[in-house]
């Protein structure tokens, strides 16, 4: 084994300084890497984002005081970050979800034309029978359903009120 490939295992092995090294993709695969999202009860949506929409668990990590004064973005709060993916490939895009002690709701909005910001986020399916399957099952309300000859759109809430779009392409 070259030294470069050693150096390759003993970073992916020590879990690259804190971070789940395999949920992390490379330079040359990047398009969006992630996509940062607070949530107030991290068991109720780490169980829709998996159990719902079908995401895979992509590793966790903690931020303490210090890393959170240095970043500038949470008012030198600790919090914790748990990563997930559509699929288990180095190239697609992580949703991070990230949880702090205490983290208000924000109040259900009635559109995404309502404010600024994410309002939405989008998944794409080759079929949404088991995905519809699972949200009857839970009894998650469909807020929107559009079917035309090339593909249906599912519209649902996350358990922070995000709107979050299902879509099936035919053929």
């Amino acid at each position: 084994m070259r030294l470069t490939q050693r150096i390759g295992l003993i970073m992916a092995l020590s879990g690259f300084v804190g971070l789940n090294a395999q949920a992390w993709q490379n330079d040359e695969e990047l398009g969006v890497l992630a996509i940062g999202y607070v949530v107030s009860d991290i068991e109720a949506s780490e169980k829709f984002y998996t159990e719902i929409v079908g995401m895979v668990p992509a590793g966790q990590f903690r931020l303490d005081e210090q890393w959170s004064k240095e970043a500038g973005a949470a008012n030198n709060k600790p919090f914790t970050v748990k990563m997930f993916k559509m699929k288990d490939r180095p190239s697609a895009t992580i949703l991070k979800l990230a949880y702090f002690d205490k983290t208000k709701k924000q109040k259900g909005k009635k559109g995404i034309d309502v404010s600024s910001g994410v309002n939405y986020l989008t998944f794409s399916y080759q079929s949404l029978t088991p995905v519809l399957e699972r949200i009857e099952k839970a009894g998650i309300e469909i807020v929107g359903d559009v079917k035309r000859d090339n593909y249906r759109i599912i519209f649902i809430r996350d358990p922070d009120g995000t709107y979050v779009e299902l879509i099936e392409r035919a053929g």
